[in-house]
């Protein structure tokens, strides 16, 4: 057990020697819009920095990349079907059974660059985004998000809602290994329901944000710790598999309920409720209030 904390830990220190955001940035490819009504990308990087956000409503996707990035290779393939744009980007897995099988942005290898991706803003989009190592920097405000799932291995990521999202997501789900994963105003995510699984590493959701019907959240850490941040409004009913091997501790409005259950006072009351189900194995789980 030691041994696999020790290495989760410097994994994590090794991102922490990443290169920053890197020098100038220039324009790989630019995809107009034409007759699309919805976006669906799908993203993976092996290794490096990515950043997604809002682009300019007429360009469905602008792709930029840093000097590093840019040293390799670069093809794009974009294609419309049934007035839906699809965007698969591989950022350095070149000859890929994935890249045979699927129409692909290729974006040649990638050795610790940066590469950004601005969405535009006037469709729908759906995200299907895997990391391997590297930094994510996700800043989803001002999107329509109609889909989101993440799958990060050992990765420092952030993912920001900073408006209220203006699509709803029923299924959201987040999938961290040995990383650190930081969920900003995730309240505004419009979300249904968020399963986010971490394996070793340090997780922060925050559900600050604008949240107004009763959601639910599951979450399971392996060896991990991580915090959730409530706003005060919200109403919760959390559930947890009890252990010795765990450890749960909530904010001091929260009373016990039932043997595996604790209730915020105001959940009966409460406009907006969210029902938070932990399976935190040998990790730890604390419930805040912001």
């Amino acid at each position: 057990m030691a041994r696999t904390q020790y290495a989760g830990i410097g994994v994590l220190a090794l991102l922490s020697v990443l290169p920053a955001e890197g020098q100038e940035r220039s324009v790989l490819r630019e995809v107009g819009r034409t007759t699309e009504r919805e976006l669906n990308i799908v993203l993976t990087s092996t290794f490096g920095s990515v950043a997604i956000s809002r682009g300019e409503p007429e360009k469905m996707l602008v792709i930029e990349a840093d000097r590093a990035a840019r040293e390799s290779p670069s093809a794009t393939d974009y294609t419309i079907r049934n007035r839906t744009g699809y965007a698969d980007l591989s950022l350095g897995e070149e000859g890929t059974d994935r890249e045979e099988k699927r129409r692909s942005i290729n974006l040649g290898e990638l050795h610790r660059g940066h590469w950004a991706v601005l969405v535009s803003d006037a469709v729908p989009v759906s995200f299907d985004v895997e990391l391997g190592v590297g930094v994510g920097d996700f800043n989803l405000t001002g999107l329509q998000v109609k889909d989101f799932t993440l799958s990060t291995g050992a990765s420092d990521v952030t993912l920001a809602f900073d408006e209220p999202n203006a699509t709803r997501i029923d299924n959201m789900t987040i999938e961290s290994g040995v990383s650190k994963f930081d969920g900003r105003k995730l309240g505004n995510a419009n979300f249904r329901h968020l399963r986010f699984k971490g394996g070793v590493g340090a997780y922060t959701l925050d559900f600050a944000g604008a949240t107004t019907t009763e959601v639910d959240v599951d979450v399971e850490v392996g060896l991990g710790v991580m915090t959730i941040f409530l706003p005060q409004e919200i109403g919760a009913r959390v559930s947890y598999d009890k252990s010795w091997m765990s450890r749960i501790d909530c904010a001091d409005d929260f009373h016990e309920s039932g043997a595996n259950e604790y209730l915020s006072e105001n959940y009966a009351s409460a406009a907006s409720k969210m029902n938070i189900r932990i399976d935190a194995g040998l990790g730890s789980v604390k419930i805040r209030r912001n």
